[in-house]
């Protein structure tokens, strides 16, 4: 029997012509099978047929369903699949009514775990740092400075990095960049002897030889086996001898010609007048600052206790020469109290030259001044 069309079949029993259709697909000729239920095969192919219009079919399926109930359970992607077959509201709502109840299971079901997906890993405060200490060893100070960079932005705590920072711009010859890297370190670790060595050879590279001396000096106190820092300290102190006025600690001459100057009301010789030969004044021809005749001129040391009170200042020290150039007395008259020893130590530990007026030798005084600041 074929049921596959009718063509002078009309359209006055409608649905009887739909069953019509309909059966060889979701009828079987027992009377067993007419009860099965409807599968989700039978329902699309329905759906999908262009034999009636698509309410129609709508119609149909859903009184089968009603009668007859369905063999699948409707979830959301069954759902969308009848959905896109043509399915309208009522039809699905009957399929959900007549659908097998969902049985759980009282066997607890494996747990599936995902397996990781492998996170790309940053690159973090080491690696930079490690990454500019090669680049550093191997001369490509530029790179390196560029990953110092960014080590520093993860980390600005670290003194380490500061001080490799600092090595870079020092070895490029940007001395203000080395020393501003070295200032660095010394504000995140103030007992690094390294920095302030390090930062005492900046500073000598740009002629402020009195912040290079008081570092080298820093640098020695902190760590005394510190070798270099001694060596570049034995060498500035000894180019400052030769030097006057002497750059650290010394201030600058204040008179760069001596000229007498009386000291004690009892002196007869005019003020700004040059003795002669033939003075015969047994008391010391004042010349003003000695600097000019000292032959050494020792730094003072800054006392620790006074660098911890952060004490500053020009001392000024009165100095009293006898003929051979020998000191007779030195005695701190202004300044901080607290650095007055220091100056007067520095002065007896001086050497001067005889004071000469024309071909004699005469006694002498005048000052030395010692300008204590803190770098």
């Amino acid at each position: 029997m074929n049921f596959l069309s009718f063509p002078r079949f009309g359209l006055k029993n409608l649905k009887l012509f739909s069953l019509l259709l309909l059966l060889p697909l979701i009828f079987s000729y027992s009377a067993a099978a007419q009860q099965a239920q409807l599968s989700l095969v039978d329902i699309i192919t329905v759906l999908r047929s262009k034999k009636v219009t698509q309410a129609e079919k709508n119609q149909l399926l859903t009184e089968g369903v009603r009668q007859r109930g369905v063999t699948f359970a409707l979830n959301a992607d069954l759902e969308k699949e009848l959905r896109t077959a043509g399915a309208d509201d009522a039809l699905v709502a009957a399929i959900r009514e007549k659908g097998p109840a969902v049985k759980v299971s009282s066997t607890p079901q494996p747990k599936i775990e995902a397996t990781p997906v492998p996170v790309k890993k940053e690159p973090d405060f080491s690696f930079y740092q490690n990454r500019a200490n090669a680049n550093f060893v191997m001369g490509e100070y530029d790179t390196a400075i560029t990953d110092y960079n960014r080590a520093i932005e993860l980390n600005p705590k670290e003194p380490a990095v500061f001080f490799s920072r600092g090595l870079a711009h020092f070895n490029k010859q940007s001395f203000s960049l080395a020393i501003a890297d070295f200032d660095k370190v010394i504000e995140l670790d103030p007992k690094e002897g390294m920095a302030y060595f390090k930062r005492g050879n900046a500073l000598e590279k740009t002629g402020n030889f009195e912040r290079a001396l008081s570092d080298y000096q820093k640098a020695v106190e902190l760590d005394p086996d510190n070798e270099p820092a001694k060596a570049a300290l034995q060498k500035l102190q000894a180019a400052i001898v030769k030097q006057t006025p002497t750059p650290t600690n010394t201030a600058n001459v204040q008179k760069k010609e001596p000229v007498p100057q009386n000291t004690t009301p009892t002196n007869t010789t005019p003020t700004n007048t040059t003795p002669t030969e033939t003075t015969t004044s047994t008391e010391p021809t004042n010349f003003g600052a000695l600097n000019r005749f000292a032959s050494r001129l020792a730094i003072p040391v800054y006392p620790n206790i006074e660098r911890q009170r952060a004490t500053e200042g020009l001392v000024t020290v009165e100095v009293t020469l006898d003929e051979e150039g020998k000191i007779v007395s030195a005695k701190a008259i202004s300044g901080p109290r607290g650095l007055r020893q220091a100056a007067e130590d520095a002065v007896r530990k001086s050497k001067f030259n005889p004071v000469k007026v024309g071909d004699k030798a005469v006694k002498a005084t005048g000052f030395i001044n010692f300008n204590f600041k803190l770098s």
